[in-house]
């Protein structure tokens, strides 16, 4: 998507009726999206139930020998991924917090 065309929107800028266009458009986008993935996602699971999956499991290996992405893709399949950490990068100093006296009733 091209940023530099991204216009933000004040509250207040559109009309009703073109919040309510624009909003029905998005809808009926969405929508459709929905529906191509079913149809994806049914096509994948009927193509993987006449699989020869012995050849299927052979080329994921193979592949994880070679590629980075395959490994990750294999090592995640068996459930051996490992926990993902988020460190926390918000500090506050409850020694130097003041409270008003508004707070402190409470």
């Amino acid at each position: 998507m091209n940023e530099k065309n991204l216009k933000p929107l004040q509250k207040g800028q559109l009309t009703r009726e073109e919040a309510k266009r624009r909003g029905s458009s998005g809808g009926r986008k969405s929508a459709l999206a929905r529906q191509k993935r079913k149809i994806l996602k049914e096509g994948i699971i009927e193509s993987m139930k006449e699989e020869d999956w012995d050849a299927v499991v052979r080329g994921a290996i193979e592949r994880a020998k070679t590629s980075n992405k395959g490994f990750v893709v294999l090592r995640d399949t068996i459930g051996q991924k490992p926990a993902e950490h988020l460190e926390n990068t918000i500090s506050f100093d409850f020694d130097s917090a003041v409270l008003t006296e508004d707070e402190e009733e409470e």
